[in-house]
C-alpha cells in the first residue's frame, strides 16, 4: 500500500492547482447544443415496470436528447450499478449489467446517456474495508461521507474513467458534492490545510473563512482533475455537477458549495428546490424557481446550465401537464435547460414537443447584458454570516423582481466575474448591498464606470473588505461620491395610533425631484386619508429598512431626503436626522446613482410600485444607453431578453396562471396551476434600426412591426404559457 505521506504530497500538488488560472477542458460542443433533457432518478440495479426498455423507447419517441439514471447511489445500494474492475455489482443486477443495457438502449433510440454517481456516498463495504477514508466530524467521529483528500478520490477517478472508456457513457454526472459545515477534520485535510483548523464557525475569524475556502477548494480541485481524466479517456466526454444549492441559504448547515466550480466542469444540473413541504426556500412562488434558474444560467455562461425540478407531490404523485410544462418553460426563459424528472411520459412527451418547437432559438442563447445585477458570494457568506437571508439576500430578490417586474434586460455578474475583471458589454451595474468586495473588485467597477458604464448602488455597496471586515470609508467612496456620517435600522414595521416612542423613517420625494412628477410615483404621494383635500400631496413614503446617513464628498445636497426620527428611552427627547436619500454624480465617463437605503429589501418585503419604479428610474438614467427592447405587459408577464448571435430573443412568459384561491406556504401547502389565463395585446418595440424580420414562436409566425417613435413595434395578440419573439 502506498505510505500516507506519499498521497499526501500527490494530493498538496494536486490542490496547489488552480482553477481561475489553470485550464479546464473544453466542454463539448454536443453538450451545448443539447435542449431535450429526461432526468430520472431511476436505478440500473434492477427492472420497475417497463424500466428500462420501454420507457426509453417512449424518451426517444419524445425527442429527448440526454438522458440520466443512476449507476451509483451510495449506501442506498450494495455494491456499483455496473460490472466493475474496481468494485464489486449490486447483487440486485444478477447476470445483467445495467448500466451497460440501459446506454445500449439509449443508443438504440438516439439519445445520449451520462449515469449518476452519488458524490461522496458509498456502500457499507467500502466504509468497512477503509475506514480512514471517511469524513471525520469536529469532534473527531466518522460520518456518513468519504473524504476527497484520501485515496478515495483515486478510486472514484478510477470509476468514472471506466465508465467513460470501457463502457462508453457520454459523461458523468455527480449529484450533491457540498461542502458540510462540520466536516471534515480527517488527517488528510489537516496536513492539506497545513494549520490546525478551527472546530466552530466564526465569522469574525479569517481562519474560518480560509477553512470553508479550503473546502471549496478542495472540490473544484477534484472536479478538475476528473474533468482532464475523462477526457483523456474521451475528449466528448462530459463533466456535469450539482454542488450549489443556494435555494437553501444555510438550511441544515453548510451544504453548498462555491460559485467557482462552474469554472471547472462542462456543466451544472441544479435543484430549484422541492416542490413540496420540505421546500425549506423563503421567496414567494414561483419567483424563486425564476431566479434560480437565471441565476445558474449566468454561472454557466460559458458552459450550460441544466436546472432540475421534482415535478410531484410530496414526492409521489405527478402532477398535470399544465404545472409541469410552466416549470420548464421558465426555466427556459430563464436562461437554463429544462433538465425536469420525468412525471410521466405523455406529460413529457407534451413538453418535450414545447421544447422542440422553440429549441432552434433557444440553442447556445444568452441572457442580454443590457443591466448586469451583481450578486456577491462574498457578501452573502461573510458579510451575511449566520443570516444571509435578511442581512443581503432578500435585497439580491428584491433587485431581481424589480427586473422582472419592469421587463428590463438583466444577466448575472457574480463578484468572481469583479474580481477576475470578465465583464461583459452591460451597459449599466445594479449592485444592491454589495457589501463586502475587494480590492480587485473595486478596480473592475472603477475601470468600468470610467470607461463609460452605468453604476447603481445601495446600502452599504462596498463598506467592508473581501473578508467582511468594515471598512473606514467606502471602498468606492471616490466612485458613489459619498461619505459615511452614521446609520439607522428601521425594519421593524410599527403600526399604532398613539406612538409613545417613535422609530421611524421616511423618503421625501421633494417636488423639485424630477422623480416625484413620474406618474407612477406621483399616483402613490397622491393616495389621500379622509380627512385631507383633493389637492393634498405627501412627498413623504414610509421606509422600513436599514438605512445609512451619508453627505456627497462633493456637490450640492439632492432634495431627495431621509427623514429619521427615534425616541431616547432615558430622556424621552425626540432624535432626528435629516440626510440625502439619493447621491448622483459621474466618474469618468459614467453616470452613478447612490441610493443610501436598503430599497431592494423594502421591494422584497412589501412589493410597493414606488420602490420597484424608483429602482427603475435609477437604472435607466444611469445606464449609458437604453434597452434594446420595450415591453408592454402586465407586471406578472415574465420578459427576459436572450441574444442568439445577432438575434434578439425574447421570452415572455405567464407562470403565475392559476392556483385557485390559495397560496403556496412553505411547510404548509402545496397548490398545482390548474389552468392557463391567456394575457392579449402585449407590445414590444425594438430599437435597434438593423432588425427587419420579426418572428413569433413556435409557429414561426411573422409579426408586423409598426414604425413608431421609439423604434419598430410588434404586437402578440396572444400568451399562453410562453412565447418567443424574435428578431434579426
Amino acid at each position: 500500500m502506498i505510505k500516507l505521506q506519499v498521497v499526501l504530497f500527490l494530493f498538496l500538488s494536486s490542490f496547489c492547482l488552480c482553477a481561475a488560472d489553470d485550464e479546464t477542458p473544453p466542454t463539448p460542443k454536443w453538450l451545448r447544443d443539447i435542449t431535450r433533457v429526461a432526468y430520472t432518478d431511476l436505478p440500473n440495479t434492477q427492472p420497475l415496470g417497463d424500466w428500462p426498455e420501454k420507457l426509453i423507447e417512449d424518451c426517444g419517441k419524445a425527442g429527448v436528447q440526454l438522458f440520466f439514471s443512476r449507476a451509483h447511489s451510495g449506501e442506498h445500494w450494495n455494491e456499483l450499478g455496473w460490472k466493475s474492475a474496481f468494485g464489486k455489482p449490486d447483487p440486485k443486477m444478477g447476470d445483467r449489467d445495467g448500466t451497460r443495457e440501459v446506454l445500449a438502449l439509449c443508443r438504440k433510440h438516439g439519445i445520449r446517456y451520462i449515469p449518476y454517481y452519488w458524490a461522496q456516498r458509498e456502500p457499507a463495504s467500502l466504509g468497512e474495508a477503509h475506514p480512514d477514508w471517511r469524513c471525520v466530524n469536529s469532534k473527531g467521529k466518522p460520518t456518513a461521507y468519504f473524504c476527497i483528500n484520501t485515496p478515495y478520490r483515486e478510486l472514484v477517478k478510477n470509476r468514472i474513467v471506466e465508465l467513460v472508456k470501457e463502457i462508453g457513457v457520454d459523461g458523468i454526472f455527480f449529484d450533491m458534492f457540498h461542502a458540510r459545515s462540520d466536516e471534515c477534520y480527517c488527517p488528510a485535510c489537516k496536513a492539506k490545510f497545513g494549520k490546525e483548523p478551527p472546530l466552530k464557525e466564526d465569522f469574525d475569524s479569517v481562519l474560518w473563512q480560509d477553512w470553508v475556502n479550503f473546502k471549496y477548494r478542495s472540490i473544484e480541485s477534484t472536479m478538475l482533475e476528473f474533468n482532464r481524466a475523462i477526457k483523456a479517456a474521451n475528449p466528448e466526454a462530459a463533466l456535469v455537477v450539482n454542488s450549489w444549492n443556494a435555494w437553501v441559504y444555510r438550511h441544515s448547515g453548510n451544504t453548498r458549495n462555491s460559485i467557482r466550480v462552474a469554472e471547472v466542469v462542462d456543466g451544472m444540473l441544479e435543484e430549484t428546490g422541492w416542490y413540496d413541504t420540505v421546500d425549506p426556500s423563503f421567496f414567494a412562488f414561483p419567483a424563486l424557481h425564476n431566479f434560480m434558474s437565471w441565476h445558474l444560467g449566468g454561472l454557466c455562461k460559458d458552459t450550460r446550465a441544466f436546472m432540475w425540478s421534482s415535478p410531484s407531490f410530496m414526492r409521489t404523485q405527478p402532477v398535470g401537464y399544465t404545472e409541469a410544462a410552466i416549470r420548464v418553460l421558465a426555466m427556459m426563459a430563464n436562461g437554463s435547460v429544462p433538465a425536469q424528472s420525468v412525471p410521466g411520459r405523455d406529460v413529457m412527451a407534451r413538453y418535450m414537443a414545447d421544447t422542440a418547437a422553440r429549441d432552434e432559438f433557444f440553442r447556445n442563447d444568452r441572457l442580454h447584458p443590457w443591466c448586469g445585477l451583481v450578486v456577491s458570494e462574498k457578501t452573502e457568506l461573510w458579510y451575511g454570516r449566520d443570516n444571509p437571508k435578511n442581512r443581503y439576500v432578500k435585497g439580491v430578490y428584491g433587485a431581481f423582481q424589480t427586473l422582472m417586474e419592469r421587463h428590463l434586460p438583466v444577466s448575472l455578474v457574480t463578484d468572481r466575474d469583479l474580481e477576475r475583471g470578465k465583464l461583459a458589454n452591460h451597459k449599466v451595474l445594479f449592485m444592491p448591498n454589495c457589501a463586502a468586495m475587494s480590492d480587485a473588485e473595486l478596480e473592475t467597477v472603477r475601470r468600468f464606470v470610467r470607461n463609460g458604464g452605468g453604476l447603481v448602488a445601495t446600502y452599504e455597496t462596498s463598506l467592508y473588505d473581501e473578508h467582511a471586515k468594515p471598512r473606514d470609508t467606502f471602498g468606492l467612496a471616490d466612485v458613489l461620491n459619498a461619505k459615511k456620517t452614521g446609520e439607522f435600522d428601521c425594519q421593524r414595521v410599527v403600526i399604532s395610533w398613539d406612538v409613545k416612542h417613535q422609530h421611524g423613517a421616511h423618503l421625501h420625494l421633494a417636488p423639485q425631484h424630477r422623480w416625484a412628477a413620474d406618474p407612477v410615483i406621483l399616483e402613490t404621494l397622491s393616495r389621500r386619508g379622509a380627512t385631507q383635500p383633493l389637492t393634498n400631496i405627501s412627498y413623504g413614503l414610509p421606509l422600513n429598512c436599514r438605512l445609512l446617513l451619508v453627505e456627497p464628498a462633493k456637490g450640492a445636497r439632492s432634495p431627495m431626503r431621509l427623514a429619521t426620527a427615534t425616541t431616547d428611552k432615558k430622556t424621552g427627547e425626540i432624535k432626528r436626522t435629516n440626510t440625502p436619500a439619493i447621491i448622483e454624480s459621474t466618474y469618468g465617463k459614467g453616470k452613478v446613482i447612490y441610493l443610501p437605503h436598503d430599497i431592494a429589501t423594502s421591494f422584497f418585503r412589501f412589493g410597493h410600485e414606488h420602490w420597484a419604479r424608483i429602482l427603475e428610474l435609477a437604472l435607466r438614467e444611469a445606464a449609458s444607453e437604453p434597452p434594446p427592447v420595450e415591453v408592454a405587459a402586465p407586471r406578472i408577464v415574465q420578459a427576459m431578453t436572450h441574444t442568439q448571435g445577432s438575434r434578439l430573443v425574447v421570452h415572455l412568459l405567464n407562470d403565475v396562471s392559476s392556483l385557485g384561491r390559495s397560496q403556496n406556504v412553505v411547510g404548509e401547502s402545496l397548490y398545482e396551476r390548474r389552468e392557463v389565463i391567456p394575457i392579449h395585446d402585449i407590445k414590444l418595440t425594438f430599437r435597434d434600426p438593423k432588425l427587419s424580420r420579426f418572428l413569433l414562436v413556435p409557429g414561426n409566425k411573422p409579426l408586423q412591426p409598426t414604425a413608431t417613435k421609439d423604434g419598430l413595434t410588434v404586437t402578440v395578440p396572444k400568451l399562453d404559457i410562453h412565447a418567443m419573439v424574435v428578431a434579426e
